[in-house]
C-alpha cells in the first residue's frame, strides 16, 4: 500500500483528529507524503534545517552578548575564560551535527527508536527542569520523597501520552510535553523573584491577572535559564529527527484513551481522594511552596498545590454547632454588654480605608534597615486621636485580594487552599462584609483601584460584597504617575473629591481604596517621577530594590500627610484607616540580613516577620490613642468598630473576643495572649478547639449556602447592585 493510500484510509476512518496528525506528518517529515510530493518534502526539510541552523546561531549569539551568563559568582570574567563557554561551544556544534545530519534508517528502525523516545522523553524533561530548580532551591536528587517522584513521572508520562492521543505523532507529544513544562518552569523561576512565592494551582485563576503586570518587571535570564532553553531545544530537536511511531488509527487511539483514563483516574482518586500522600510524608502546608522543592521537587510540589483547592468542612461542622458559637452574639443573646464611648455618641462618622501596595516598615522588621532619614517620618510622629500598630497578612509579594478579602469579611486564608485567591474562588454570589454591613446603615459605598477593575474579579466581587460604585484607572483623569503606576497621592486627591460630592447626599460615606503606586518591580531604569533622596546604608541587602522601594514608601507617607491635613479642617467626623497588603519581595539578600538567616533555615515564628505589616487609624475628632503590638487583617475591622463605634455584626463581635485570647492569627499561624505561636494545624495546641470554631464559622460564612446564619453574619444581606 502506498503512503498516499495508507494516508486517505486514516484520513476517511479516523475523522478530523487523524487527518489533522496525519497532516502534522506529512508537513514534518517525509512520511506519510506521496511519492511525486518528494521535491516538496526535500524543501520542507531544507526549511526545518535551516530553523534549526538559525536557532543555534541565535543562542550562540545571545551567550556571547550577555555577560551575566559566563560569570563566575556574579564577577564578569572574559568569555574564554568560563567553562560554561566551552560547555555552550561543545552543545552547538553538535545541535548543528544533529540538524544537519540526514536520518538514514529504515522504517523498522525509525518506528523503534520513536517509540524509546517517547519513553526516555519524560526523564530527559524532568533532569532538564532539576538542573534549572537544584542549585537554587537545594534539591539532591537523591534524597527527594520517592513516593513523590514516581508521581511526578507518571504525571510526566500521562501528559505525554494526552498529547499522543490527540496528535497521534510522538515527535509532536514529546515536543509539546516539553514546552510545556519548560515554560512552567521558567515562569515559576520568574514569579518567585517577582513575588517571593511560587506558582500554585490556584494561580490559573488568576492569569489574567497575572498578564496584566507582567510588563511592569524585569525578566534576567540567568545561566540556569538559559540552559533550560538549550537542552528543551535539544529534546526538541531528537523529537522532530525521529519520523516513525504514529498512531493515527481511531480504534489504537480510542484503546489508549479509555488505558489513560484508568490510570489518570486512579492517579486523581489517589492524589485527592485518599490520605495516601499524607501518610507518606507528603503534605502540602504554608504558602512557600519552594522550599518544599527539596523534599518533592517542582513538579510534584505544584501539582500538590491543586490537589487541595477545594475547602473540606471541619470537624464537627453542622448547622446546629454554627447556631450555637453564634448564640451569644445575635439579637437577645449573651453577649457582653457594649460600652457606650463618646465615639458612639457622635454623628456616625465617615470611614476612609486605603490598603496601601506593598506597604511595610522595614526599619522595623528583623533587625531593621538603616536609612539616610526616616521614610515614615509623619506616620511615625503621629500619636494624637491615633491607634497604630502592625497587624500580619497572609500573603507576601503578591496576591493583594487577600488581604482585601481579610479585611473586608473578616475570614482567613488560613483556612482557605494554599495560595488560593479568595475572590477568584469563594466569592461566587452576596457575601456579608463591611461594605454590606454599612450600606445597610445607609452609608455610601465607594471603592476605587486607580489600575485594571478586571483584575482579580474585582469588578465582580465588588458589588456582590456591597458596594454601590467602583471606579478604575479609566475613571481617573488628568492623574500623575510615579513610575508607571498612577500615583498614591492622585488617588488620594480623587477621594477627597468624592467625599465632597458624597455630602450633598447627606449619607455617611464608607471609601475602599486599594493603591498601584508601590507595586513591584523595583528596577533602576524605572524611577520616573520618582524622588530617590533616601538612601539605603546597609551594603548587605540588594540595593537597587531597597532604595527604590524605601523612596516609594516616602511618597504614601507624604499622601497620607495630605489627608490628615485636609480632614483635620473637615466639620464632618472622618476615621482613615491604612494598612500594607503584604510587604515587598526585596530579594533574598535583603532578608537573608533583616531575618539573619536563610529562609529555609528560618522556623515558622520567625518567618513571621515576612508577614508583619503596619497599620494607623486617625480620626479628625478626639479618641483614644492606643498602640497595638500585634494584630491580624482579620481582626482590624472589629478593632476599630470596637474603639470607634462603627457598626458591628454578631461576627466581628466573636472575632473581637477571639482576638482577646488570639491576638494575631493568619495562614501561617497564630500568637497567643500568653505570647506563645502555633502553626494553624498544630493539633497539639491547646487552642485547637477555638481555631475549629472559628473554622466552622467561616465554612457556614462561605460555603453554608441556603443554611447560612445571616442573623449572625450579617443580620441582613442587601442585594448586589
Amino acid at each position: 500500500m502506498s503512503a498516499r493510500t495508507e494516508y486517505e484510509k486514516n484520513s476517511r476512518t479516523g475523522g478530523w483528529l487523524s487527518r489533522t496528525a496525519a497532516f502534522f506528518q506529512k508537513s514534518a517529515s517525509g512520511n506519510g507524503t506521496a511519492p511525486e510530493d518528494g521535491a516538496a518534502d526535500d524543501t520542507r526539510h531544507r526549511i526545518f534545517r535551516w530553523i534549526g541552523v538559525v536557532t543555534i546561531i541565535l543562542l550562540l549569539i545571545y551567550y556571547c552578548t550577555h555577560p551575566l551568563l559566563y560569570a563566575v559568582d556574579d564577577r564578569k570574567i572574559f568569555i574564554l575564560k568560563s567553562q560554561k563557554t566551552y560547555v555552550v561551544i561543545l552543545l552547538c556544534v553538535a545541535f548543528l551535527i544533529l540538524t544537519l545530519m540526514p536520518v538514514r534508517l529504515n522504517d523498522k528502525w525509525n518506528r523503534i527508536l520513536s517509540w524509546c523516545w517517547f519513553a526516555a522523553a519524560p526523564f530527559a524533561v524532568y533532569f532538564s527542569l532539576l538542573y534549572l530548580n537544584a542549585a537554587k532551591f537545594h534539591i539532591n536528587f537523591f534524597a527527594l520523597n520517592k513516593i513523590a517522584l514516581l508521581f511526578t513521572f507518571v504525571f510526566l508520562f500521562l501528559l505525554e501520552t494526552l498529547m499522543l492521543i490527540v496528535t497521534g505523532s510522538i515527535r509532536f507529544s514529546t515536543v509539546t510535553m516539553a514546552i510545556l513544562i519548560a515554560v512552567v518552569g521558567i515562569a515559576n523561576r520568574f514569579v518567585i523573584s517577582f513575588r517571593g512565592m511560587a506558582l500554585s494551582g490556584a494561580d490559573l485563576f488568576s492569569i489574567g491577572t497575572a498578564m496584566s503586570v507582567a510588563g511592569g518587571y524585569t525578566y534576567k535570564i540567568d545561566w540556569y535559564i538559559y540552559m533550560e532553553v538549550v537542552l528543551t531545544f535539544a529534546i526538541c530537536l531528537v523529537s522532530l529527527k525521529l519520523h516513525g511511531g504514529r498512531v493515527l488509527n481511531p480504534v489504537i487511539r480510542l484503546a489508549v484513551l479509555l488505558v489513560w483514563c484508568i490510570i489518570g483516574g486512579s492517579y486523581y482518586y489517589v492524589c485527592c481522594k485518599t490520605d495516601f500522600l499524607e501518610e507518606h510524608d507528603i503534605r502540602s502546608t504554608g504558602f512557600t511552596h519552594q522550599l518544599r522543592y527539596k523534599n518533592y521537587d517542582m513538579i510534584f510540589t505544584t501539582l500538590t498545590t491543586c490537589f487541595y483547592l477545594s475547602v473540606d468542612k471541619p470537624d464537627g461542622y453542622s448547622v446546629s454547632k454554627v447556631e450555637e458559637i453564634a448564640e451569644p452574639y445575635v439579637s437577645g443573646g449573651n453577649a457582653p454588654e457594649e460600652e457606650t464611648s463618646a465615639a458612639t455618641a457622635q454623628k456616625t462618622p465617615n470611614l476612609i480605608v486605603l490598603m496601601n501596595e506593598s506597604f511595610a516598615d522595614y526599619e522595623n522588621i528583623g533587625k531593621g534597615l538603616d536609612l539616610s532619614e526616616d521614610n515614615m517620618p509623619f506616620i511615625h510622629s503621629l500619636t494624637e486621636n491615633t491607634i497604630k500598630g502592625y497587624a500580619y497578612a497572609s500573603i507576601f509579594g503578591g496576591n493583594t485580594p487577600n488581604s482585601e478579602y481579610e479585611f473586608l469579611t473578616g475570614n482567613t486564608m488560613g483556612f482557605l487552599p494554599e495560595s488560593s485567591v479568595g475572590f477568584n474562588l469563594f466569592v461566587r454570589g452576596n457575601l456579608p462584609s463591611i461594605a454590606s454591613e454599612l450600606k445597610l446603615e445607609d452609608y455610601t459605598t465607594l471603592a476605587m483601584h486607580p489600575y485594571r477593575g478586571t483584575n482579580y474579579r474585582r469588578n465582580i466581587v465588588y458589588p456582590q460584597i456591597g458596594f454601590d460604585t467602583f471606579y478604575t484607572r479609566d475613571d481617573f483623569k488628568n492623574q500623575s504617575y510615579i513610575r508607571n503606576y498612577i500615583s498614591d497621592q492622585t488617588l488620594a486627591e480623587r477621594i477627597v473629591s468624592e467625599f465632597e460630592k458624597n455630602k450633598e447626599t447627606g449619607k455617611p460615606f464608607f471609601s475602599w481604596n486599594v493603591t498601584v503606586q508601590n507595586h513591584g518591580d523595583y528596577f533602576a531604569k524605572n524611577t520616573k517621577n520618582l524622588d530617590m533622596s533616601i538612601n539605603v546604608e546597609n551594603p548587605e541587602v540588594d540595593q537597587t530594590r531597597t532604595k527604590i522601594y524605601v523612596n516609594l514608601i516616602r511618597q504614601s507617607d507624604a499622601m497620607f500627610e495630605y489627608l490628615v491635613d485636609t480632614f483635620s479642617k473637615e466639620d464632618e467626623p472622618v476615621v482613615i484607616v491604612m494598612f500594607g497588603d503584604h510587604q515587598a519581595n526585596l530579594g533574598d539578600d535583603t532578608y537573608e540580613y533583616l531575618l539573619g538567616k536563610k529562609d529555609e533555615d528560618l522556623t515558622p515564628e520567625e518567618r513571621m516577620e515576612k508577614y508583619k505589616i503596619p497599620f494607623v487609624i486617625w480620626a479628625n475628632y478626639d479618641i483614644q490613642e492606643e498602640t497595638v503590638e500585634k494584630t491580624s487583617l482579620n481582626y482590624l475591622y472589629s478593632i476599630l468598630a470596637d474603639r470607634l463605634g462603627f457598626p458591628m455584626t454578631g461576627y466581628q463581635k466573636y472575632l473581637l473576643d477571639l482576638s482577646e485570647e488570639i491576638p494575631a492569627l493568619c495562614a501561617q499561624g497564630y500568637w497567643t495572649a500568653d505570647g506563645s505561636f502555633y502553626e494553624l494545624k498544630d493539633q497539639e495546641s491547646p487552642y485547637y478547639d477555638k481555631i475549629n470554631e472559628y473554622n466552622i464559622l467561616e465554612y457556614n460564612d462561605i460555603l453554608g449556602g441556603s443554611s447560612r446564619d445571616l442573623e449572625f453574619l450579617a443580620d441582613v444581606l442587601p442585594e448586589a447592585g
